[in-house]
């Protein structure tokens, strides 16, 4: 993808000036900060190796994904596909992808971001943008990808760690006025294995308000 989204942007890219790195991950900040804390989501994944996404997932798995703290992820898996294959993955591929995260602020601070080029998708900007760590042992070691700068969204990108990469694809929905993560697509070359997660009935935290200035809650 990173190759392929480099040559795009060169294209694509116009004569106005680009907004720096540090814009658009701001730019993605601010605009997710006014979006309501997600407590808990129903979450489906299924996982395929060496084969086509159209094919039958090898190993389905249904569970719950709860947010503490606003960060702190926790995973349950009520359901999954019989075999020694599928439970190696529920405990060391679930189990690592949605483990205890630090706050976003905290994680980008490690990375120096630049703009790479620009495209329009549906009359929207979109942005190429490359982060680095500025640390050699940091993982992941940096990311390319396109970022929807009116929205704040991430709809596809590469991730690069000291093992191997990760390809990744993302779609979102509107829930409660908010973009929420619906469907993510997960593609690793080294090991020719794909994971799709759908995300679905989720619930969020109360709003806070204040009635003496006559606001109600959305």
């Amino acid at each position: 993808m990173a190759a392929t989204a480099v040559a795009m942007a060169v294209q694509l890219a116009t004569a106005a000036p680009l907004p720096t790195g540090d814009e658009v991950i701001h730019r993605i900040l601010g605009v997710n900060r006014n979006t309501p804390d997600i407590i808990s989501a129903d979450v489906l994944f299924k996982f395929r190796f060496r084969k086509p996404v159209s094919a039958p997932p090898d190993c389905v798995f249904k569970g719950t994904v709860r947010v503490e703290h606003g960060h702190e992820l926790t995973l349950t898996v009520g359901q999954r596909t019989e075999g020694l294959a599928c439970w190696a993955i529920d405990k060391y591929v679930l189990g690592r992808l949605f483990e205890s995260r630090e706050p976003v602020e905290r994680m980008i601070s490690r990375y120096d971001f630049e703009v790479l080029g620009e495209k329009l998708v549906d009359g929207h900007p979109y942005y190429l943008v490359r982060a680095r760590a500025r640390e050699p042992k940091t993982n992941p070691r940096g990311w390319i990808g396109w970022v929807d700068y009116d929205r704040g969204l991430v709809p596809e990108g590469t991730v690069e760690y000291a093992w191997g990469t990760i390809d990744t694809e993302q779609k979102y929905m509107q829930v409660s006025e908010a973009w929420v993560l619906s469907y993510q697509y997960l593609y690793t070359p080294r090991f020719d294995a794909s994971m799709e997660v759908f995300y679905s009935n989720f619930h969020f935290a109360p709003r806070a308000f204040a009635p003496s200035a006559g606001l109600v809650p959305r």
